[in-house]
């Protein structure tokens, strides 16, 4: 009997021991201890990640490998903390996991670094916690266990939202009550209470509770009760501010609008889809309107949408060709749509530009009846991809008589190149001149796709400006496209009196067609900055400068005196035909000398000097070739490149001379006649 005690003892020893060497906490032959943080002590907030470092120091004279394990990772979990082992003290680790299989650990050395990852997620719960770690020599079985402290910080946040089916938008009967419930959210990780108040409301508003205290991650509703009186109105309405403040954070709050209206029967809130009241197309094509419908009543009910009037431009002056088409549907109660619509379909022959406003009124009716209509304006204008231009067939030079109104008509006209009819707006000013005299420009004209029609603008130049000339600019202008335009200038030459029966005026072009021999004409010379004493000939009344084609008066300047071809001879033009006279006879010729020299004294014998003229056909011909001209022409203010300008030549003639590119007012050039 003795000997199965002693036999049983014996076995419980060795149980006790075996059991005692598992369960060490404490190794003879290594140590696991912290590292970073020192303490092994941490503190994360929520929706953050942070790293707890710890070591194995190996106290025996070979190398030695170890398994790390965390204990409790799922309970962390539980609370919203993940942790994993992220580095080794080598290497660092690509995926989560609570244990790292093997750790090496040479002899007599320590091994750091070996890092444990932790995440607080948005649902972590305030608090302290422990990470529990533990170390086992993979050969022995010996181990050493280790505690990380870890604490998540508050984090305070609230919101506020109506219940499941609840609407932002209530009603309420006069003289009644209607209520809400709303929905308080502590967002926060801790147990917090908030207070409630309400702002912004006339009606009477009051709470059940006016604190209510929640459990971090949970919610509570509460009751808000809204009554009226016997003032309000079917259609008046009310809106209040709900406004939650943590008191574990007083800068922590959340705010919710509710707005409430006194229910109307038949009552419709009505309004545009956009945010414009007008739409465009163009003619032929259907345009459409999509509005805002929200019945206000709590049955349901049949709406209308529809035209209740329609004008262009004024009241009672309604669009032609015009038609539409009229919207229906149903809403239930207190329903909202966004898809009522009403469709218009422009007239086809509509011009560019047309705007129609239309009154449109919805209406709601049930079987029982139907309510007042609720109305509002909407525009549909006429658009197109627009653009006009000004036609002139021929010059932009145009001879008046003064004291006559002229029309221009023949001389100009404005095309619609648009693809549709459009209003076109015709403007025109004075560039140049043009004071004092008379100027009708036509109303606006109606234009269909591609047509022309001539311009009735008149003129009509004061007495004053015979022998001037005006520039007049005309702008035509889309009235469906303000940006599409063109413009066109045309000069004005005011006659004279002697104009039919003085010098005539001779045309010079832009290649330089002078009445001479090409072999004459020489390039044009720009000499910028000589000043204005060039003389030059500017038939234009604006400078008041010139005199008529019929005048006698040689308007020249000194520089002439001094060109080639003009000496003195040119300053005494009655005694150049009796010079020329001698070479037709040759035998006559050397007394022409004598002749020549008396009358200079008697200077009434200039004119026996003029009995010569009937050989002076012969001349011309010798003496232009003989003697050309050159002259000196100043660009006088008003007058840029490409314009044309008259001038009057010593010999009396007038000619038109084109101003070459590049001369601005103030700057000279050369002609040579």
């Amino acid at each position: 009997m003795s000997y199965v005690r002693n036999l049983i003892l014996f076995a419980t020893f060795i149980f006790i021991g075996i059991s005692a060497s598992n369960a060490s906490a404490d190794a003879d032959d290594f140590n696991l201890d912290y590292d970073d943080p020192a303490n092994g002590e941490s503190n994360v907030d929520p929706e953050n990640i942070i790293e707890m470092k710890v070591q194995i120091e190996n106290v025996v004279n070979q190398p030695m490998s170890f398994e790390m394990k965390i204990l409790n990772d799922d309970d962390l979990q539980s609370s919203g903390i993940d942790v994993w082992w992220s580095h080794n003290g080598d290497d660092t680790l690509t995926s989560k996991s609570d244990t790292i299989p093997k750790v090496d650990v040479s002899d007599n050395s320590v091994k750091n670094g070996i890092t444990v990852s932790v995440e607080a997620t948005e649902n972590a719960v305030y608090g302290d916690y422990q990470i529990e770690l533990r170390c086992k020599d993979k050969d022995s079985n010996e181990l050493e266990e280790l505690s990380l402290s870890l604490t998540v910080n508050e984090k305070a946040a609230v919101s506020l939202q109506l219940t499941e089916g609840g609407d932002a938008l209530g009603s309420v009967d006069i003289d009644n009550q209607t209520t809400y419930e709303i929905q308080v959210n502590n967002d926060g990780n801790k147990l917090d209470t908030f207070s409630l108040s309400v702002n912004g409301n006339d009606w009477e508003t009051e709470f059940e509770d006016s604190e209510v205290t929640i459990e971090a991650f949970t919610s509570q509703i509460i009751i808000l009760t809204i009554t009226t009186d016997d003032d309000v109105n079917f259609g008046d309405d009310d809106s209040v501010t709900i406004t939650a403040v943590s008191q574990n954070d007083p800068s922590i709050d959340d705010d919710l609008s509710l707005t409430t209206q006194v229910r109307v029967k038949y009552g419709l809130l009505f309004d545009t889809a956009s945010s414009s009241n007008s739409v465009s197309g163009e003619p032929g094509a259907t345009v459409s309107f999509n509005f805002n419908l929200v019945n206000k009543w709590s049955e349901s009910i049949n709406y209308e949408v529809k035209k209740k009037d329609w004008y262009r431009g004024t009241e009672g002056n309604r669009p032609e060709g015009w038609s539409d088409s009229t919207g229906t549907g149903t809403l239930d109660g207190f329903q909202e749509t966004n898809s009522a619509r009403f469709s218009v379909t422009i007239s086809s022959g509509a011009d560019a530009g047309e705007v129609v406003t239309i009154i449109v009124e919805a209406i709601a009716s049930d079987d029982q009846g139907k309510g007042e209509s609720v109305v509002m304006e909407v525009e549909v204008r006429v658009e197109g991809d627009y653009n006009v231009q000004l036609l002139m067939p021929g010059s932009n030079e145009i001879s008046v008589n003064a004291e006559q109104l002229v029309p221009i008509s023949s001389y100009i006209k404005v095309k619609n190149l648009a693809k549709v009819n459009d209003l076109i707006y015709v403007t025109a000013e004075w560039e140049l001149g043009g004071n004092d005299w008379t100027l009708e420009t036509p109303q606006p004209i109606s234009l269909a796709s591609n047509a022309e029609k001539s311009l009735f603008i008149s003129v009509k130049a004061p007495k004053a400006d015979a022998g001037g000339q005006a520039t007049l600019k005309i702008r035509v202008e889309s009235g469906g496209d303000s940006s599409k335009y063109d413009e066109q200038n045309i000069i004005f030459r005011v006659n004279t009196a002697q104009d039919s029966s003085g010098p005539q005026t001779e045309e010079l072009g832009e290649e330089s067609d002078f009445p001479v021999d090409p072999i004459w004409i020489v390039s044009i010379v720009l000499i910028i900055g000589l000043g204005s004493s060039a003389a030059f000939m500017l038939n234009q009344r604006s400078k008041g400068a010139f005199g008529g084609s019929g005048e006698k008066t040689e308007d020249f300047s000194d520089e002439w005196a001094g060109m080639e071809g003009a000496a003195a001879p040119p300053m005494t033009p009655a005694q150049t035909p009796p010079a020329a006279a001698p070479p037709v006879t040759p035998p006559p010729q050397p007394q022409a000398p004598p002749a020549a020299a008396p009358p200079p004294p008697p200077q009434p014998q200039a004119p026996p000097a003029a009995a010569p003229p009937p050989p002076q056909p012969e001349v011309p011909p010798a003496a232009a070739p003989a003697a050309p001209t050159v002259l000196t022409i100043t660009v006088p203010e008003g007058v840029m490149a490409g314009q044309q300008i008259q001038i009057k030549a010593p010999t009396g003639q007038l000619v038109n001379v084109k101003v070459p590119e590049g001369c601005g007012p103030g700057s000279q050039f050369k002609i040579q006649i």
